[in-house]
Order: structure tokens, then sequence, then C-alpha cells
């Protein structure tokens, strides 16, 4: 039997569908293409905004209709927080949540005797191990944690993950290990809070599976985020680290006192700011951020201060997103809601901030050596010339017309859009 799956969301989302596909493999299944004809079509559901829950339906619908007869699978954080909404649409045969996930095939093959819908939504409660890694050629993710409790005012992420769930220590060490031994030369650490690793563990936090991780030769180790006060002395102490990408993804969410306490935030900007004096010494370091705008109550100038804060750090890639209402969190219920179109103009000019910010740190890059894990074979941005595009440690996209052994150093010698051109100097083995 064939199975194809369609992917909604995060790297935490492409992670486990990867794990649901493999647990399929392992069975006998036949992994196709989504847009294939097949017999088990699995969807795997986003709930981050109100349009990744309208999408998420979108894509229910079209897997009914382009595959008939096939076995309907949806599973995620959509399903986990409104199954009986999924129940009702025509054509689902099983429903999942967020746990549960290693029983699927099971759970498949029981419909195929029975023929009757199938709802398995339950509360997550252990991280769930799952049988893959997401790769992305030389790059791959290991998902270390799952869950969150902070219970930000916008969000309902800690509905549909559940509480914080640490994955066992040995089981990241020895996935490091097998990945390296199959010749990945970075490592992504990913999870829905990431910075919480360990905090229902023993004798383990985020820093130190890092340590662990970092004994490991072959490789370099990426964090896909962490919140301000989670970056502490001894995470500060890794970035000088050699394997250790120079790169942190710190959300902002909002650059104004008010907003933030209003979002449930667990911070204030004077961290937010002192933290970036102590980030001054890393060179080079790519320091990345998440901010709504629109949140309810942000006057104009909220929104200017903001823009304010933004360029006073010097974010070198900036990711904006027009405040979404949720029901069910707290931020629904709040007064001064803004239009969209209000909304949409200020995510606009933060985008554009956004892309300055970004080129002037390019700019200052001209001249540098710098490794990149090549990740793909392209066509240049205005040539005809076959390239290869890849990341710095500072997660600068380079185009490069030497694709190494997956890894290579280059001279970045010119800026060019949403990245930058290197030339050759040596292969890296």
């Amino acid at each position: 039997m064939r199975v194809s799956a369609y992917t909604l969301g995060c790297k935490v989302n492409q992670y486990d569908t990867e794990g649901v596909l493999s647990s399929f493999r392992e069975r006998g299944y036949e992994i196709v293409p989504f847009n294939e004809e097949t017999d088990v079509v699995i969807i795997n559901t986003c709930t981050v905004t109100a349009e990744s829950d309208k999408k998420s339906r979108q894509i229910i619908r079209r897997a009914r209709e382009n595959n008939p007869q096939a076995i309907l699978v949806v599973m995620g954080c959509y399903t986990q927080t409104a199954a009986k909404e999924v129940a009702e649409i025509v054509g689902v045969d099983i429903i999942l949540g967020t746990s549960g996930r290693e029983k699927i095939v099971d759970l498949v093959e029981q419909y195929l005797l029975e023929k009757k819908q199938i709802i398995r939504v339950q509360n997550p409660e252990e991280f769930e191990e799952l049988p893959a890694t997401y790769h992305e050629r030389t790059r791959a993710y290991i998902k270390i944690e799952d869950g969150c409790e902070n219970f930000c005012s916008y969000c309902k992420i800690p509905y549909s993950r559940g509480k914080i769930r640490s994955r066992n220590p040995q089981s990241i060490l020895r996935e490091v290990h097998q990945l390296v031994d199959s010749g990945i030369k970075e490592i992504i650490f990913t999870g829905i809070h990431i910075g919480a690793y360990g905090k229902d563990l023993e004798n383990w936090n985020l820093a130190r599976i890092l340590r662990e991780s970092l004994k490991i030769n072959g490789f370099r180790l990426r964090l896909s985020s962490i919140d301000p006060h989670e970056v502490d002395e001894e995470i500060l102490e890794l970035l000088e680290e050699p394997a250790f990408c120079r790169h942190l993804h710190i959300p902002l969410q909002s650059g104004t006192d008010k907003i933030l306490k209003a979002m449930n935030r667990n911070y204030d900007t004077n961290l937010y700011r002192n933290l970036k004096e102590k980030l001054q010494e890393v060179s080079p370091l790519g320091f990345s951020t998440d901010v709504i705008v629109g949140f309810p109550g942000e006057t104009e100038d909220d929104f200017l201060a903001t823009c304010n804060f933004v360029k006073e750090m010097g974010f070198t890639r900036l990711h904006v997103f027009p405040f979404s209402r949720r029901k069910g969190t707290k931020a629904y219920l709040l007064p001064d809601q803004l239009p969209r179109s209000e909304k949409e103009r200020r995510s606009k000019e933060l985008i554009a901030i956004g892309k300055e910010l970004m080129n002037n740190y390019h700019t200052k890059q001209i001249g540098r050596l710098a490794e990149v894990v090549i990740e793909q074979e392209i066509q240049r941005p205005g040539s005809n010339r076959k390239s290869y595009t890849g990341m710095t440690e500072d997660y600068i996209k380079v185009y490069t017309d030497d694709p190494g052994n997956g890894l290579v150093t280059v001279k970045l010698v010119k800026v060019c859009s949403g990245g930058m051109i290197g030339s050759s100097q040596t292969r890296t083995i």
C-alpha cells in the first residue's frame, strides 16, 4: 500500500511527519509524493494562526477530492484543539492529535477492518520517540523537546502541544552520532520551547545537552530558537565553541514593555537590551527575531517604539507576523482590536526595516571568509549560471559555484537579493 503526507507549519511538524512516514516504511508501506494517487493520505495540521486553521481545512478537503478512495488521516496541532471540527469534515477517517502517533499504522489497519471513523486525541504526557529525523540534504533537525507552558496571551500552542516533555539525552546523543556518521554537516536542535529542555529531567538543561553534543566531532550545531530570558551564561559561553553556530534566534514580539506585558512574555525591553550588550563581543553573530504587529491596544506610538527598538538591536534577520486573533486565548477578548488593513500596513513597514538591517549586515561581511553548508543546486538570481546555495554559521544565505563536499569555504564578495555571493577559496573535507 502507498502512503503520502502533507505538512503544514513548523519544522517540528516536518519532523513529526517524517517520523510517521518512517513508521509506515518500516511496516512495508511505500511512500509516494502527496500529489500522486495513494491508499493512505496523512495531513499534519497547524493552528498557530487563524489562517493556519483555514489552510488545514482546505488541504484536508483537497486530499479527499484528489484521493476519494484513500484512508484520510488528520493529525497535529489543529486536530488537538478542534477534533470535533475536523471530525465533521466529510471524508476524514482517522483523527489524531499531537501524541499517540506511534500507533498510526495500527490505526490504519484497524480502519481497514472496521471502516469506522477513529478519533484518538489525548493529552500529551511523555516525549514521543518517532523513528526518523527530518533531513534537508546536508542538514538535519533533531527534535529535543515538545510542549510549552508559557501561555502567551496570543498563542494556542500550549493547548495543542501540552506540557513540557524533554527527550532522553542519550537518545539525542545517539542520533547525533548516527547523523554525523551518515555525512550530515549541520544539525539543528528544535522543539516547541527548547529553552526549557531538561526542566522535567534530573541534572539536565539545554546548555548541558549542547555541550555533550559538541563533544562529537565532524559537524556544526545550531539552535532553532531560544527566549531572551533563557540565554544564560552557559549558553553565552558556548558561542565560543568552534562547532556551535554563531547565530541565535531570540523572539522579541514587541519593542514596548506595555505590549510585552499584555502578551504575557516573561521579559521586558531592558532585559533584551542587556542581552544584546552581552552579545556585542561575539563576531560574527547572526541575530534574528520574531515580531508581532497589531496586537490589541498597540497604538501608533507603540508601533513606532517597536520599529525604533528593532533598529537599535540591529537584527540580521527579521520575521514579522500580523496579530492573529485566536479563540480560546486571552488576547481574543482584549479590547482595542486593530483592523486587518492596519496590521498589514504595520507589517509592510517593519518588513522593510528588516530588509534594510539584513542588507546592512551583509554589506559589512564583504571580504570575510566563511564556511558554508551547501544545501541545494539552483539557478543564481539574475543569471543563467548554475549555482549552489547554503548557509554560513551566522545564517547568511550564500550562492557559490562550488558544491565542495557539502561544506565549502568561501570569500563573501557581493550582496545579492536575500543573501550574498561567495567566491570559493578552499574545499573543506
